[in-house]
């Protein structure tokens, strides 16, 4: 059973999932007696065992003697943000008041209208944000769209951080918001609560030559939900100039390694042009070159640091990551080989570090998160401020009191001087809640505790930001539920560091 709009967190996903579900030939009722609304997917029907994969949780036995290589877990109801529950009664093929669906269902959000000039959205990380936003720019250009940045009162409700406040909005503009993005709006007099502009940036996805898969989802994921992008490459880089263009350059995941990152395709296999011809009519979008050989090279890298000098943000996902940590354009983080660890694409639990940072905004303190086999990266003690969301519940040794007396096996009643200089290579202590929520993991004490996003002051004084995802949550259109800390990211460029 999947329970209605009005009991899950972001109703929009609910009916994603619903019409997914459809899409795939599988029957979906819905109730309009005591359960109304929610939606019930019985198991006697020709595809019940496709429902069952795609609804319940994988188990990967992590002992496997051949261990998959790729994703294992697929569960929709993680992947999409949506709660999903198991019916067990067989009374379920009989209850009175299911409806089987014939079309596909939507979710228009509502307006409540009192006296005043606000409105207030609850936010849930709802990928809407960003395009909804953008789309207020043109249709309202006096319009107000801010994030509350504490916990606050109005209408008699509590609300929470993240909130959505809207000012020089008309009801017209109300109606439009809530009907075509899907936002439940209440209307109030001012609103007393710290708050900064949500300012939509001028966004740039840069591309690889030598390995465009990612790039091509994270560009697919800007086009479904309405976000505009430029593409850039090497030669942008290499152009310089970059301030003056974007805001923020968002560095999708791609294989490869440093050495690819920074040098490209071999040149001496050069040059390879990708651009539009009449035999390819097809090449050169949505960016071209002369020549893919060759990579954006030190001058490429130079061009970056003084894009983060002027003020500008890198968001960096998963492997991308050693474009600005193994260069050095970063240094509070190193490159951390977590040995034995075995970690194909799961859904996982993560822990947030800093609740009120604008990444998290629409967040429970404990979420999941999908991920797949990467890079991690560490930081000394006195910097684990960067970490915005943990991996697992657990901590890591060295923020542990106890943590000489583990290594040295002293007697914990015994006082001790402390040395953590290497205490984070130590596994991490057991997490309260389990790790894996669907898939598999060996070894998962050697990630619980380490930093899946980094949020990195860079340039000469700081004004710049380096965002490091060590997971992708732009991962082939699958991952709604993560993809708004992406867009969190985004949508608060400028205002990532303002109430820390």
């Amino acid at each position: 059973m999947i329970p209605g709009f009005a009991d899950q967190r972001d109703p929009r996903r609910v009916a994603y999932l619903v019409n997914q579900l459809q899409r795939h030939g599988i029957e979906i009722h819905q109730a309009t007696d005591t359960l109304a609304g929610s939606f019930v997917v019985k198991l006697d029907q020709p595809y019940r065992d496709y429902a069952v994969s795609l609804l319940t949780k994988q188990d990967y036995p992590s002992e496997a003697r051949y261990p998959p290589y790729d994703d294992v877990a697929w569960t929709l109801g993680y992947l999409y943000g949506v709660e999903v529950e198991a019916v067990d009664d067989d009374g379920v093929f009989t209850w009175p008041g299911l409806e089987k669906l014939e079309d596909t269902v939507a979710y228009l959000g509502t307006t409540s209208r009192n006296d005043g000039d606000t409105w207030l959205a609850r936010y849930r990380g709802q990928q809407e944000l960003l395009s909804a936003a953008i789309a207020l720019e043109a249709r309202a250009p006096n319009a107000r769209v801010m994030a509350a940045e504490a916990e606050f009162e109005a209408a008699d409700t509590a609300w929470d951080i993240g909130t959505v406040v809207f000012e020089g909005l008309d009801d017209d503009d109300a109606d439009w918001l809530a009907r075509t993005y899907g936002f439940d709006l209440t209307q109030v007099d001012r609103v007393d609560v710290p708050r900064h502009e949500l300012d939509p940036p001028r966004l740039a996805v840069y591309h690889t030559w030598f390995s465009t898969q990612d790039e091509g989802w994270t560009r697919y994921w800007f086009e479904q939900i309405g976000v505009p992008y430029t593409s850039i490459h090497k030669d942008d880089l290499k152009a310089g100039n970059l301030r003056n263009r974007f805001d923020v350059i968002l560095v999708p995941n791609a294989g490869g390694n440093l050495t690819q990152w920074i040098h490209g395709v071999d040149q001496r296999h050069g040059p390879m042009p990708y651009t539009q011809t009449s035999e390819f009519a097809s090449h050169g979008s949505p960016s071209q070159t002369d020549d893919m050989t060759g990579g954006p090279g030190f001058e490429g890298l130079a061009a970056l640091e003084r894009f983060l000098d002027a003020g500008g943000t890198v968001i960096t996902i998963e492997n991308a990551s050693q474009l600005v940590v193994q260069t050095g354009i970063v240094r509070d983080l190193t490159p951390y080989d977590p040995g034995s660890l075995f970690h194909p694409g799961s859904v996982v639990t993560a822990k947030a570090r800093q609740s009120d940072h604008p990444i998290l905004y629409g967040y429970p303190e404990v979420t999941h998160i999908f991920r797949g086999n990467g890079g991690l990266y560490r930081t000394s003690l006195e910097n684990r401020g960067l970490m915005v969301l943990q991996f697992g519940t657990g901590s890591l040794a060295d923020e542990r009191d106890t943590v000489v007396t583990e290594i040295m096996g002293l007697d914990p009643a015994e006082p001790v001087v402390e040395d953590t200089t290497e205490a984070e290579d130590t596994p991490s202590e057991p997490p309260s809640e389990p790790y894996v929520l669907s898939g598999m993991v060996r070894n998962s004490d050697q990630i619980i505790g380490h930093g899946a996003i980094f949020d990195v002051p860079a340039g000469r004084t700081g004004e710049g930001r380096v965002v490091v995802f060590t997971f992708n949550p732009l991962h082939r259109f699958l991952n709604h539920h993560d993809a708004g800390m992406v867009l969190n990211a985004i949508l608060n460029w400028n205002d990532l560091g303002s109430s820390r």
